[in-house]
């Protein structure tokens, strides 16, 4: 990028902290934070999908469907060149609403599914991803979809870890071209001015353990719930969002293992059904026992399969379909 600014992508599964650690590195006075931008999830990765497919099938599909497209009128440097120069606006008008920072931390979770438009778009970008126990996001996320975030929270276990394993790949994938540090959020919570200080090393940010310390006094979440953050709005939401808050609910308890209170066994199986596995691989558990006995998962494999396989046959039908499952004839 053409701007002094340099650039720190925060990103992680929904409910898994970030807006805590966002709001701790905001803080500093080298760092702005500006609200979720959406900019990679909503705009510089469709864009980058666009152009890639415009080109699928290779020599053969060109011609096959003729020459047509942005490809007859750009080189990839020059489409490349666009979208920086919009990742370069956005970053110095970020830097612009705090005078006199050197850094903008971008915090949007669902910028862990780009890694393909920041690696074209921000080579240089630095990633940070905070990676929380899947089953206290899933939770954290269930309750959201109870209360305040009903317009986007998963409703269903299954579809909560879903979100959760797809945004965890999704940002690892970030490793492969950009400098990336993986944090556990529970690492956060237990020994934070350590984990904190590596964050603000890893984004060449100069602070001492006091620092750090006074940091994680300054933004527990009982303050942050109360309105105390650092994060600032500018654009077309300048003197209208007012001072910044979230939702009623927006915080939670922020601890770990509370998903435990509230599973019954089938959430267990559903979860290690669907993201089991990746539970396992980031070491939250030695193996998929959590759950239940191996004799136990695989009969609950083999209704999720008959469940599928009895969706999959109603649909096929049609209205009929629909009227069989309500039980009418």
């Amino acid at each position: 990028m053409s701007g002094s600014a340099r650039l720190v992508l925060l990103v992680g599964a929904p409910r898994s902290g970030t807006t805590w650690l966002q709001t701790m590195l905001g803080a500093h006075p080298d760092v702005a934070t500006p609200q979720e931008t959406d900019l990679f999830s909503r705009f510089l990765q469709p864009l980058h999908d666009s152009w890639t497919r415009e080109v699928r099938g290779g020599p053969d599909g060109w011609a096959k469907r003729r020459y047509k497209g942005l490809h007859s009128v750009l080189t990839d440097e020059e489409f490349i060149a666009i979208g920086r120069s919009m990742l370069e606006t956005v970053t110095d008008r970020a830097t612009a609403l705090k005078p006199g920072a050197t850094v903008v931390v971008e915090k949007t979770p669902s910028h862990s599914t780009c890694a393909p438009a920041i690696a074209a778009f921000a080579p240089d970008a630095i990633v940070v991803h905070l990676v929380r126990d899947g089953r206290d996001a899933a939770a954290s996320m269930l309750a959201a979809g109870r209360s305040w975030g009903g317009w986007w929270a998963p409703r269903t276990t299954a579809r909560a870890a879903a979100v959760w394993a797809q945004h965890v790949l999704g940002a690892r994938d970030c490793a492969a071209g950009n400098p990336y540090l993986e944090l556990r959020y529970e690492e956060l919570r237990a020994d934070g001015p350590v984990a904190l200080r590596r964050v603000f090393e890893h984004c060449r940010i100069a602070t001492t353990p006091a620092e750090c310390a006074e940091l994680l006094d300054s933004f527990t979440l009982d303050r942050m719930a109360a309105g105390d953050g650092s994060i600032v709005i500018g654009g077309a939401f300048a003197g209208i969002a007012g001072e910044r808050s979230e939702p009623a609910g927006f915080f939670g308890a922020g601890g770990s293992g509370g998903w435990r209170d509230g599973w019954t066994a089938e959430d267990r199986l559903t979860f290690d059904a669907v993201a089991g596995d990746l539970l396992v691989d980031l070491g939250y558990e030695a193996d998929r026992t959590w759950a239940g006995t191996e004799a136990t998962r695989r009969r609950f494999a083999r209704r999720v399969m008959r469940r599928r396989r009895r969706a999959e046959f109603l649909g096929r039908l049609g209205a009929r379909g629909a009227a069989l499952e309500r039980g009418l004839p």
